[in-house]
């Protein structure tokens, strides 16, 4: 196994750490050095990792300058940051979680690959950790990791969502079909957690391997409804919501959705909807434009979705974020540019996050600020943190609860006619989740 640093890497790193606080004590306030950490590049024995962090780092950027040239937040310090490339290794990931508390970092933004890990050591050196990536469910025990926030949602959030869903038709019994991709295993056991604390029963779960493209790959749901539909009536489906189209139209074929016995809800995990194209998630991945076939099995489907950003808004933050990643000190070019075409990068919802958790410290250190208080105190920083809301670079409001966990934005999405574009169809918008409330267009609420 590679090691993180050579001894000429690590020097170089802990006396860049070292420069900028002897460059803090010789100016009128403070610098506040936070620790980015984040992937970004690939090794050749990795190549197909996705590389995050060159579409969603320009956040950082932007949101430290933003807060540097506002005289009404840390008016006295200085944000600075320093960048950890963990190159999608989580052993990396946690030797510089070690080696950014070694260098005087006063919160870590991060990690990205993994938290659980990372949180624990920064709970043990009493470190802020706000993480803008990670999902996992066991960092929002505040007995065992006090000083750790985050504001990406959790699984729990849609999970919540799609039981206020269940109980709001009173579908007290569903039937649970996954892919078995390690991604969507975290998803898959807070839903299980979810429903049965609200007494809908499981009557069990199958998955299915590999990544279904629709015309292209054998069809899974095919053996698997026939092993199954006798004894269920409601499916809950979590994937890549263009493997669902599998699902339903095998469904539609057989013949299930005819009497109106059977219905299927869909998670869109780590998707934000797209009002310009609510067509494409009635489609497969490579077809050109819904088919009858899909039309009508997706008359027996909810989705629930991550709420679209406010726009012009949003549109504003993406071309921020995409002029920062050019910039030092990531330099990361755009590939459409360097083919002649004058197109942006499509950043990922993480960068939203990325933003609003540097926002979320900047806060919390300057109320820690007023009361004479250490902004490098984890613990005590956090009360600054839970029960708070802010305005998200997505646009809306987000509320961070007691467990410092950011509450997701989710919408509910059902077949329904497009505006302005009369007898095409697409999934809209029916519903929204505000916290973990289902409220439909008339109004009506139901706890989750």
């Amino acid at each position: 196994m590679k090691t993180a640093f050579s001894t000429t890497r690590l020097s170089a790193f802990l006396l860049k750490l070292l420069l900028t606080e002897l460059l803090a004590n010789i100016s009128h306030g403070e610098v506040l050095k936070l620790g980015y950490i984040t992937g970004g590049e690939s090794r050749s024995d990795n190549p197909s990792y996705d590389r995050p962090g060159r579409v969603i780092s320009g956040a950082i950027t932007l949101a430290v300058n933003e807060i540097n040239s506002n005289p009404g937040l840390l008016p006295e310090d200085t944000l600075e940051f320093v960048v950890a490339e963990t190159f999608g290794d989580s052993t990396e990931s946690l030797k510089y979680t070690a080696e950014l508390w070694a260098g005087g970092v006063a919160a870590i933004i991060g990690p990205q690959e993994t938290c659980t890990c990372e949180a624990k050591l920064a709970s043990a050196w009493n470190l802020p950790m706000i993480s803008y990536f990670c999902p996992e469910i066991e960092v929002s025990n505040k007995h065992r990791f006090p000083t750790f926030a985050r504001t990406r949602p959790s699984d729990v959030q849609i999970s919540k969502s799609v039981a206020s869903v269940l109980k709001h038709f009173n579908w007290d019994s569903v039937y649970v079909l996954h892919n078995a991709n390690e991604r969507f295993k975290e998803v898959l056991n807070a839903v299980n957690r979810i429903l049965t604390k609200n007494r809908i029963q499981i009557t069990g779960s199958k998955s299915w391997d590999g990544l279904y493209l629709h015309g292209l790959t054998p069809n899974p749901f095919v053996q698997l409804v026939d092993q199954t539909y006798h004894d269920t009536r409601i499916y809950v489906v979590i994937g890549e919501p263009h493997e669902y189209i599998g699902l339903m139209t095998y469904m539609e074929k057989k013949g299930l959705f005819y009497g109106g016995e059977y219905f299927v809800v869909g998670l869109h995990v780590d998707q934000l909807y797209d009002p310009k194209h609510p067509e494409q998630y009635i489609q497969g991945l490579f077809m050109p434009s819904p088919d009858v076939l899909s039309t009508r099995a997706y008359k027996s489907y909810f989705g629930v979705i991550g709420s679209s950003p406010v726009y012009p808004e949003y549109e504003a933050f993406s071309t921020a974020v995409n002029d920062y990643l050019e910039a030092p000190p990531f330099n990361f070019l755009n590939p459409f540019k360097a083919r002649g075409f004058n197109r942006p990068k499509i950043i990922r919802p993480e960068a939203a996050y990325l933003y609003d958790a540097v926002y979320l410290y900047a806060k919390a250190a300057h109320e820690a600020r007023k009361n004479n208080e250490d902004p490098r105190d984890g613990r005590n920083l956090l009360k600054y943190m839970v029960d708070t809301s802010y305005k998200s670079a997505m646009g809306y409001i987000v509320h961070i609860d007691k467990n410092a966990d950011a509450q997701g934005n989710f919408t509910l999405i059902a077949l329904a006619e497009i505006p302005h574009k009369p007898g095409e169809l697409g999934l809209m918008p029916v519903g929204g989740f505000q916290q973990v409330v289902f409220v439909t267009k008339e109004n009506e609420k139901v706890t989750g």
